[in-house]
C-alpha cells in the first residue's frame, strides 16, 4: 500500500467518524445523545489521526534505518538490524540497544515502535522494497556473521 491509498483511507475513516451518532434508550424511547456523539467522534478521531500520523512518521523512520544498515558504514548498523529483526520476527530486543545508538537511529528506532503500537497495517509489508527487502538485509546480516 502506498501514500497515496493510505491517505484515501485515511479520509475514508474520519468521513465515516463524521457519520457515527450515539444513540441512547430503547425502542420508541430512544434518540440521539448528540453530547455522547460529540465525545465519541472526538475520541475516534484522535485515535484516527494518532494511528495515521504514527503509521506515516514510523514508516519513513523505518525507511530510514533500513537504508542506515544496508550502507554498512554506520556504527550502529549492527543495532540497527537487531532491531529490524526484533520488529519482524517479534523477537525479544535489549532496551540497551536504544540507548547504545547515535539519536537519530534512536529516534528513528522509537517512532518505528510508536508506528508498530499504533499502526493498522505491517510496517514490513509497507516499507518500501517489502518484506523482500527486509529478508535481504538480514540474510547478509547472518552471512556476514557467520
Amino acid at each position: 500500500m502506498n501514500q497515496a491509498e493510505r491517505e484515501r483511507r485515511h479520509q475514508a475513516n474520519l468521513e465515516r467518524i463524521a457519520r457515527v451518532q450515539v444513540v441512547t434508550g430503547r425502542a420508541d424511547k430512544s434518540r440521539i445523545d448528540h453530547e455522547g456523539t460529540l465525545f465519541e467522534r472526538a475520541r475516534l478521531m484522535e485515535e484516527e489521526l494518532r494511528s495515521h500520523r504514527a503509521t506515516e512518521l514510523g514508516l519513513a523512520a523505518f525507511d530510514r534505518l533500513l537504508r542506515t544498515a544496508e550502507e554498512r558504514s554506520s556504527p550502529q548498523a549492527r543495532d540497527i538490524v537487531a532491531f529490524v529483526g526484533a520488529v519482524w520476527n517479534n523477537r525479544p530486543l535489549p532496551l540497551l540497544t536504544l540507548r547504545g545508538s547515535d539519536s537519530d537511529a534512536g529516534d528513528d528506532m522509537l517512532a518505528v515502535l510508536d508506528a508498530f503500537r499504533y499502526a493498522r497495517l505491517n510496517l514490513v509489508e509497507n516499507v518500501r522494497g517489502g518484506p523482500r527487502r527486509v529478508g535481504r538485509l538480514l540474510q547478509q546480516w547472518k552471512l556476514a556473521s557467520a
